[in-house]
């Protein structure tokens, strides 16, 4: 059920989407990427999730359109309310597992697209770009190694594009509505 650019990770991980807030109400478990939350007779509402296993994203539109909100498995992980990942809205129409990618950490931010103007290598978690780079326009990627978001704003905070190990020719590739990138960390799979 996999589309796009994304491959298949079925029966790797698993996430428990609920309708209602703290783990209540109609729920789903989704062990495969889903394109659309709707052929799986579950409301395009989503409230609260847990993560069994793995790294998972949630995308406001169908076949992996639209805001995305990433949703890691590990202790400190509650997601309880749509709020707690950054959502101002309930709706959830696409889930896809993230693929964890082992080569080591690498990616490069472009100035513009097509992978011009002035380039940064990234290894390691940049809580902000800005600070670190007099720089926070960003409209090409290439991630060489790793599995990274992209925060709108510095500190992690906002919203957030998940970042796997591929060519990104535009910002509109990633999903993102503008070229500005505040911070930027690597995903951790536990």
């Amino acid at each position: 059920m996999s589309g796009g650019p994304y491959p298949d990770v079925s029966c790797l991980s698993q996430v428990i989407l609920y309708d209602q807030r703290n783990f209540t109400g109609q729920r789903l478990a989704v062990t495969s990427d889903c394109p659309r939350l709707s052929e799986r007779n579950f409301p395009e509402r989503c409230n609260s999730v847990q993560v069994e296993d793995g790294v998972w994203v949630g995308y406001e539109g169908e076949n992996y359109s639209g805001r995305q909100y990433l949703w890691e498995a590990g202790d400190n992980r509650d997601y309880g309310s749509y709020d707690k990942w950054w959502a101002s809205t309930d709706q959830i129409s696409s889930v896809r597992a993230v693929r964890q990618e082992t080569s080591l950490p690498k990616v490069h931010l472009h100035e513009r697209p097509g992978f011009s103007g002035r380039k940064v290598e990234i290894q390691e978690d940049i809580p902000n770009l800005m600070s670190r780079f007099s720089l926070d326009r960003f409209a090409s990627i290439r991630v060489l190694g790793g599995n990274w978001v992209g925060y709108q704003e510095p500190h992690y905070r906002g919203p957030h594009y998940v970042l796997e190990k591929r060519d990104y020719n535009s910002y509109s590739e990633w999903g993102a509505p503008r070229a500005t990138m505040g911070s930027i960390r690597r995903i951790r799979f536990h």
